[in-house]
């Protein structure tokens, strides 16, 4: 399966629909995190590696894209193609196996190894799945949109004037950053603008902002008495005893500070403050 489109199915212009194209480097921004996040958790962590996602980006081609590893995969909405320069694949495998860059395969000019063209489909599936749930957010899933994805095969590199989500990765141990592209078929683009059109629609109800005073919250502590007691007396204090006290006048404080004078009184059975006067 290819994400190009056919000559029954012109490209995509979004400059020519009005579509929010301002907001696409927000998008790969976001992508780029996710991606990011998945290097950490499936490849740095387990393995020891220093996998990093240095740059995102979501564009047409301006030609056929170079690279190996081509992958299909089927989703309920459309096609998603999955490829990755060999220079990523082979230090992905290297790092699976625990050895340096490009030892398990002979280098990057070796012929591509069954293993090699299975780790591609298999991390290929991987970032198909993290790209649809991406381009997902926001609306709500249709049934089976985003469920694990049905490898359709090697598939050919997306023609010129495709969309793809492209990320340049580095790591210590590749000899240069490599490149990963993800392509998209005509119905997740479209998926892609109606997304970024409801981030754009401001909304309908404009937000009520409440006056600074009733947003504001602070803890009121009432000091009830300050009675002052010799120590021998706190220190003969036992289990049952009873201090005589008489509640009067109670000061009310906001962080140690006395801000008001109040007098205590019961109301149905508990006791309340009342007469608030300013403090002096």
């Amino acid at each position: 399966m290819n994400a190009a489109a056919s000559p029954s199915h012109r490209p995509i212009d979004p400059t020519s629909l009005g579509r929010p194209v301002h907001l696409l480097d927000a998008f790969a921004r976001r992508w780029q995190g996710d991606l990011a996040g998945w290097l950490r958790r499936h490849v740095n962590l387990r393995q020891g590696a220093r996998f990093e996602v240095v740059a995102a980006t979501l564009h047409r081609l301006e030609q056929e894209a170079p690279g190996c590893g081509w992958n299909g995969y089927a989703f309920a909405r459309g096609s998603l193609v999955c490829g990755a320069e060999r220079g990523l694949l082979l230090a992905l495998l290297a790092r699976r196996f625990g050895a340096e860059t490009g030892a398990e395969t002979g280098g990057d000019e070796a012929p591509a190894t069954a293993t090699e063209d299975r780790l591609a489909a298999l991390f290929g599936a991987q970032w198909a799945a993290l790209a649809a749930r991406r381009l997902e957010v926001g609306i709500a899933a249709e049934p089976g949109v985003v469920a694990a994805p049905v490898a359709t095969g090697s598939a050919p590199a997306p023609a010129r004037g495709s969309w793809v989500l492209e990320a340049t990765i580095t790591e210590p141990g590749m000899p240069a950053p490599a490149r990963l592209r993800v392509a998209l078929a005509p119905a997740w683009l479209e998926r892609l603008w109606t997304q970024l059109a409801a981030e754009r629609a401001p909304s309908s109800v404009a937000p009520t902002v409440a006056p600074l005073r009733t947003r504001l919250e602070f803890r009121l502590v009432a000091q009830l008495l300050d009675k002052p007691m010799a120590l021998a007396d706190v220190a003969a204090l036992k289990v049952g005893d009873v201090l005589p006290i008489t509640l009067g006048e109670a000061d009310a404080l906001v962080d140690g500070l006395r801000l008001f004078k109040a007098r205590v009184a019961e109301h149905d059975g508990r006791l309340c403050l009342t007469c608030f006067s300013d403090s002096d």
